[in-house]
């Protein structure tokens, strides 16, 4: 209850629900439509993160759901505050991060004009990149509706909700009998039909393959499904667009990350197996398709959809319903996919443990040079990688450096974009940090990407949180370099040229230092990953050429 009022408000009643669920850490970038809920605001019971742009707000509340498992409380305008998330909120759908987002609205007197920071169609503008979207046809139903969407976001397919709460509503008397909030199980477990159909399935194979996705380690299944290729003692592949480590890389049996290109998936698959299993995640995320890269004229299209190979069957596990609706594969169940990767443990048979033959080439030990290329850089920053260290990537032009020369083991946790918007990984280890401050948060993210949600920095210096920034720094968004038949004839759009990343990050004040040699290159790395605090690592590096799948 407030100091000034006797009767309980909308305020009170809101704090006392959040509190019963856990929600008392809050990422926000707020406008005036949201400063009512801060009066009298308990700062001993609430965390409260600012950030200073919503996109890197609601990056950093997707990185702390994906670290706690539990949905993330963000904060922010709900017109044009959205609007700048909306890039994030996207983000957030594609990974099925659980997230509520709050948003301002005007006071509900002034929505019969158009007033200043207006949400016109308050639960339209999110849509379709949310699960659910509402907003509170009186005012004392606003706690209630914030414990609904809690438990919309929460359950699976899990994801982003958004609540629209007019300005004016915080303060008007709350509901005098309690919010009733129901605990919510998830008890959904798999057939044990449809388990034994994929064991017999994976029992009978010649070569049996697995494709790991990211719900497999949010639900808690990694070690299981280490369990489950060493058993079948077959090849596990990381999902197109590998979003959450779900193997560790440096395992024997993995044999590397599927391209989001129908063509090459099938020449992986084809050639190594006669039944794959999918878990978790589409079958399959797609980018593009092999015809779209090259520069002769095109044709009249009278292409097919993409279509997985005959000669291998496909079984899909997901857990959610329209991606198994636009599966590619043979057949899909939805399922837990963590659930059913720990069920066929028991039920598939023990195999030989034999050498299967490698489908990676060798990885070359990368030499030392001026500029540095990639490579060294990657293959410098996994010799002092702290064993634990959670890794945040996004390099659309240097993915393949990247996991050859950092092959991420059992406790490293691995976290990228899922989607084709820029800048989670730099928003979202800050939050990550937040909620796991035991571990290290390491971002390796281009110069490009990280202006996205460069705000983040901020944050994480005024929490003097233990991330670490590395930068392979080429002066350019190269991955749209490389489109080009004619590299010169668009340099306007992609050379970023003149971009000093260490000394935008001492303008937000993280300590930032910029490596042009490879001189004092590791000293620098083991010094910025053992810090107190965050650091930022400007690496200038050469124009690492077409990027490889």
């Amino acid at each position: 209850m407030t100091e000034e009022a006797s009767t309980p408000t909308v305020r009170d009643a809101t704090l006392d629900v959040l509190r019963r669920l856990g929600m008392t850490t809050v990422f926000s970038n707020p406008s005036h439509t949201e400063m009512k809920l801060f009066e009298y605001w308990p700062e001993d019971e609430f965390r409260f993160v600012m950030g200073l742009q919503e996109a890197a707000v609601v990056g950093m509340a997707d990185g702390y759901a994906q670290a706690t498992g539990e949905p993330a409380l963000v904060l922010i305008n709900g017109g044009p505050g959205l609007g700048n998330a909306m890039g994030s909120v996207y983000t957030a759908a594609a990974a099925k991060t659980p997230m509520v987002i709050l948003g301002g609205q005007q006071a509900r007197k002034m929505l019969l004009g158009d007033p200043f920071l207006v949400a016109k169609d308050a639960t339209q503008l999110p849509k379709p990149y949310i699960k659910w979207a509402g907003e509170p046809g009186r005012p004392q139903d606003v706690p209630a509706l914030i414990a609904q969407a809690y438990q919309i976001a929460k359950q699976a397919p899990q994801g982003p909700v958004f609540v629209a709460v007019p300005e004016d509503d915080w303060v008007r008397p709350a509901d005098p009998e309690p919010v009733r909030i129901p605990e919510v199980r998830a008890a959904v477990v798999p057939d044990p039909r449809a388990l034994e159909r994929i064991a017999e399935a994976l029992n009978g194979a010649e070569r049996p393959g697995i494709v790991a996705g990211g719900p497999v380690d949010a639900q808690g299944a990694r070690g299981d499904l280490i369990a489950l290729a060493e058993k079948l003692n077959a090849r596990v592949w990381g999902a197109p667009v590998w979003a959450r480590g779900a193997f560790p890389e440096n395992h024997p049996l993995f044999a590397g990350v599927l391209p989001p290109i129908p063509e090459l998936i099938n020449e992986r698959l084809g050639a190594q197996h006669d039944v794959v299993v999918v878990l978790g995640g589409p079958a399959f995320t797609l980018f593009t398709a092999w015809d779209l890269f090259s520069t002769a004229p095109a044709d009249l299209d009278r292409t097919p959809r993409p279509t997985l190979t005959s000669g291998v069957r496909f079984l899909h596990v997901t857990d959610s319903p329209q991606d198994a609706a636009a599966t590619l594969a043979d057949e899909s169940f939805v399922a837990p996919p963590g659930a059913v990767v720990r069920g066929l443990v028991e039920l598939v048979e023990q195999r030989e443990r034999v050498a299967l033959t490698p489908v990676r080439e060798p990885v070359p030990v990368p030499e030392p040079s001026t500029p540095l290329t990639q490579a060294y850089l990657f293959q410098v920053l996994s010799e002092v990688l702290p064993e634990d260290a959670a890794l945040f990537e996004e390099l659309p032009i240097a993915r393949a450096d990247f996991h050859e020369q950092i092959p991420l083991g059992p406790d490293n946790g691995y976290f990228a974009t899922a989607s084709g918007a820029l800048g989670f990984p730099f928003a979202g280890a800050v939050g990550y940090a937040l909620a796991r401050p035991d571990r290290r948060a390491v971002v390796v993210v281009g110069e490009g990407s990280a202006q996205y949600t460069l705000h983040a920095l901020w944050t994480a210096a005024q929490h003097n949180l233990p991330v670490t920034f590395v930068i392979p720094d080429n002066s350019g968004y190269l991955s749209l370099k490389y489109y080009l038949q004619d590299q010169k004839a668009w340099q306007k759009g992609w050379d970023l040229s003149g971009v000093d990343m260490a000394q935008l990050a001492r303008g937000f004040g993280v300590r930032g230092e910029r490596v042009e040699s490879p001189d004092g290159l590791r000293e620098t790395l083991h010094g910025a990953l053992t810090a107190d605090g965050p650091v930022l690592v400007d690496v200038v590096v050469a124009d690492p050429g077409l990027f490889r799948l």
